[in-house]
């Protein structure tokens, strides 16, 4: 049975781990601003990978026809590079700082042995040398530079060498819906992904995606977002994102707005803004705000502004401040960056006008390195949930109470119903260590305040009381484990996690912690599988597995004149899908 099991995840998918690692970008040119081809770059490093093996320290490379290299599978350090190439000086530059996922770029222009005094002539449409020409005397014993002239106005062709641009990518597939980073998630569901990322320089890009759902809850979607400064520093990001929603009529509710084929129909757009700014070697700032607005049968917007403070105290202690919910800057992958794209909050009914969840989340944490291969954080967090959404299964004489305070759920035949405003302040600690390359685990505890559906509490008889007279607010804890597991002979990726909670509550605690560290409800378990590349296709396509709650833990009854409503903060769910990436 075990082999069997084993047999079977082998087959479904992992991602290519590339963001482990970091490269180094460089070209070598001599003093005219020509490439030098075949120049021996020696790379001395911390751990270098060759070959899918771990070298320590040294590698060595050749510069190509355009005097160009490449040093890839960096492990993330403090790098030394020494240039040679015959009859020239040789060159070195010391503590190149490599980071996971990123391309550091080194440009060398190595002197000739030879060359005691050079003298550039000036353009030749020019008739007499004036004040344009450019020399530069140097001494015969080292030929460095002792004097120079360049004009301001002019620039030679060394100083205008521009690398060459990443390839573009391109995106098709059926996947799972939004990424477990997002603090708010509506679990889409299933849908069909079309991507395209184009670098308009060596460190702006643009990314423009499109999206159609498969079950109807989020019927399409438009997104495209610009990146600057991503390799420089201090990098920028502006997003936008259009949606066209529907929402079912199985249940019985009462709601304005367009409605075509039976289908309840809003438009929505997302808007965001990000910048990171350096103050210095450590501290760093990152500002920006969301803006959401959805036009259904009422009109809904939010605004959330968000600051990250930094500090950097040494390589092992970090302590940030976060205020409000900020992009992943971890060098994602291109899938979940559409997904990021996109994500859309919660939309509920309260009082027969549409809203949207929204949460204010506040945290001091400090994170400390414990060694190569371990971290623990530790933080204190403070939550403001508006319009909480909470996810419920019911029939319509369950749900007659809470008319005008529900909407079907297009993912399952539930509701997502308000559930109001309340706090939750707590902690959080949490452990991650690697077990070589190919083993990760991480578990986390953390305690707050939570939602909890009252002890045979019935719903309440009338409509004004609605579902919070059900609930209330009550101190809880969770414990999280994960495992993520690369098997290298099929290269799958298995991750499995565990949350749990205590019995009868309806929400989480800390989403925005949980969804940094990719922890769910209950048994959760996530597979994927590359597939071989086909000849005539020359793509990376990949395999993809997503089961959430399979338990099915968390089903909390609530009572109603014999019938009864559902309760969960997490439905049973299976997803999947193939991506095709160019």
């Amino acid at each position: 049975m075990g082999a069997a099991v084993l047999a079977a995840f082998c087959l479904i998918p992992k991602l290519a781990q590339a963001a482990d690692y970091g490269r180094v970008l460089g070209s070598v040119l001599d003093t005219q601003g020509n490439p030098l081809v075949g120049a021996t770059v020696l790379i001395i490093g911390p751990v270098i990978d060759t070959a899918n093996s771990l070298e320590p320290g040294l590698d060595r490379i050749l510069t190509d026809a355009h005097g160009k290299f490449l040093a890839e599978h960096l492990v993330p350090g403090w790098y030394s590079l020494r240039v040679t190439s015959p009859t020239r000086l040789p060159a070195q530059r010391n503590r190149i700082h490599v980071e996971a996922g990123q391309t550091a770029q080194e440009k060398f222009v190595l002197s000739d042995i030879f060359a005691p005094i050079h003298i550039q002539l000036p353009p030749a449409n020019l008739t007499t040398w004036g004040d344009d020409w450019k020399w530069v005397l140097r001494t015969s014993a080292s030929t460095r530079p002792v004097m120079r002239f360049v004009d301001d106005d002019q620039q030679t062709t060394a100083d205008n060498f521009k690398p060459p641009l990443p390839a573009s990518q391109h995106l098709i597939g059926m996947t799972p819906g939004s990424t477990r980073r997002d603090a708010l998630e509506d679990d889409q569901g299933m849908g069909s992904i079309l991507a395209y990322l184009r670098p308009l320089s060596e460190d702006t890009d643009l990314l423009v995606a499109g999206e159609m759902s498969a079950d109807g809850s989020l019927a399409s979607s438009l997104a495209t977002a610009l990146r600057k400064n991503i390799f420089k520093g201090n990098p920028e990001e502006i997003s936008l994102a259009v949606h066209q929603l529907n929402f079912g009529v199985g249940v019985p509710m009462i709601m304005g707005g367009d409605s075509h084929g039976g289908q309840y129909q809003a438009q929505a757009l997302a808007a965001s803004y990000s910048h990171t700014q350096r103050i210095s070697d450590a501290v760093t700032v990152s500002t920006g705000v969301e803006l959401d607005y959805l036009n259904a049968a009422s009109d809904a917007m939010t605004a959330n502004p968000h600051v990250q403070l930094e500090y950097q105290e040494s390589s092992a202690n970090t302590f940030a401040f976060r205020y409000g919910i900020s992009p992943d800057e971890n060098g994602s992958t291109l899938l979940e960056r559409v997904g990021d794209l996109n994500a859309f909050p919660r939309v509920t009914l309260r009082g027969n006008r549409t809203e949207l969840e929204k949460l204010n989340h506040a945290e001091v944490s400090f994170d400390r390195k414990l060694g190569k291969t371990s971290r623990a954080e530790f933080a204190a967090y403070h939550d403001n949930n508006e319009n909480a959404a909470v996810w419920g299964i019911g029939g319509p004489l369950a749900l007659a109470s809470l008319a005008g305070s529900f909407l079907p759920n297009a993912h399952v035949d539930g509701v997502t119903l308000n559930a109001g405003q309340y706090q939750s302040s707590g902690v959080r600690a949490a452990y991650v260590r690697e077990f070589g390359k190919r083993l990760e685990v991480a578990v986390v505890y953390t305690s707050g305040d939570a939602l909890v559906v009252r002890s045979s509490q019935p719903l309440p008889a009338t409509a004004n009381e609605k579902l919070r007279d059900a609930l209330s607010v009550k101190s809880s804890q969770s414990v999280a484990g994960k495992v993520t597991a690369r098997i290298p002979i099929c290269k799958t990726q298995i991750t499995t996690s565990y949350q749990w909670i205590q019995r009868g509550r309806v929400t989480g605690l800390d989403p925005a912690g949980q969804a940094s560290l990719q922890m769910e409800p209950y048994l959760g378990v996530e597979l994927r599988q590359p597939l071989p590349t086909l000849a005539f296709l020359p793509a990376h396509i990949e395999a993809l597995a997503d089961f959430r709650n399979l338990l099915a833990q968390g089903y909390t009854p609530v009572s109603q004149g014999g019938q009864q409503l559902i309760l969960t903060p997490a439905y049973r769910s299976f997803r999947g899908g193939f991506s095709v990436q160019f």
